[in-house]
């Protein structure tokens, strides 16, 4: 837990979120959201109008209760806080009232390990997706709203996309789940464990150099093959532009066949080289994760 979390004060607050005339005024004031993301909120007969309340005395109490922490008021005008914005976003996630049923099913994608079809399950807001010899290859938590008219290849597609999103976010130093600040990546080259699920990267996975991290306010901590990192590099997205490859469709999670690689540590660093058909990538990367040097060369016979 976050050392400087109140829980009283967090308390207090979702507290006054504990009725539905106070959600239909969030609701309410979300609407002015929707052209071109105008802010402006509403005039207080405007608000009153929309939420269908004819007591001014009961509105105003309710008003007054999100005032602050998730509405703003001024001159006579309405709108809405940080706070309340994500509240109405979660709403509209049906973070707070969705549910479903457990599916479950193969997928359009194979281990690129033994090449066996892979096979999700969607359940309590998480796929999960599975080899049958390597066990859980990849998980991701997705919204309520994902799982509508989606199938399991939808789902898993963007579940990797939003993956990929995840990895981009912890390369600049923000928290994916808080947008906190990351303490600095420490890196350790390991050998994987048998069960660690990394032994389906392609490529010489015999050590791999870790990049470890946490998020200095929910705590939350990332551990990362310092090879993914090198992929959100422009050289390493131009690399593999070149190589008919878009970079917004990586495999991250479990892996690709569309290339080779091995890393290496150094003393103050790490060096990632990607080898695709007849031509390599080295990319060193310093302590801090960021492009310290990069060459590109053909593969020598026998490499």
């Amino acid at each position: 837990m976050g050392e400087d979390v109140d829980p009283e004060a967090v308390a207090d607050n979702l507290a006054a979120l504990a009725n539905p005339l106070r959600i239909r005024i969030l609701l309410a004031l979300a609407e002015t959201r929707r052209p071109s993301w105008d802010h402006r909120g509403m005039s207080y007969s405007d608000l009153r109008s929309a939420v269908d309340v004819e007591d001014g005395g009961r509105f105003n109490y309710h008003v007054n209760e999100l005032r602050d922490q998730f509405v703003r008021g001024e001159e006579g005008r309405y709108w809405l806080t940080t706070a309340g914005s994500r509240v109405v976003d979660e709403v509209y996630a049906r973070t707070f009232s969705g549910s479903h049923e457990p599916i479950s099913g193969p997928v359009d994608w194979t281990c690129p390990a033994d090449e066996e079809q892979l096979e999700a399950t969607v359940e309590d807001g998480i796929i999960t997706v599975s080899c049958p010899n390597h066990g859980v290859l990849f998980d991701m938590t997705l919204s309520f709203n994902a799982y509508r008219d989606r199938d399991l290849d939808e789902l898993f597609a963007w579940a990797n996309r939003r993956a990929l999103w995840y990895l981009e976010s912890v390369s600049w130093d923000v928290c994916p789940h808080c947008s906190g600040h990351l303490g600095g990546p420490n890196l350790a080259a390991r050998r994987p464990e048998s069960d660690a699920g990394v032994e389906t990267l392609p490529g010489d996975t015999s050590t791999l150099v870790m990049a470890g991290t946490y998020c200095r306010e929910c705590g939350v901590s990332f551990r990362i093959p310092a090879f993914f990192y090198a992929l959100t590099r422009p050289p390493a997205v131009a690399f593999l532009h070149d190589h008919g490859i878009d970079y917004r469709t990586l495999e991250l999670e479990y892996g690709s066949t569309s290339w080779d690689f091995e890393s290496e540590e150094l003393d103050d660093g790490v060096l990632v080289r990607l080898a695709i058909g007849d031509e390599r990538l080295e990319i060193e990367l310093d302590g801090a994760l960021d492009t310290r040097s990069y060459r590109r060369a053909p593969l020598t016979e026998g490499e």
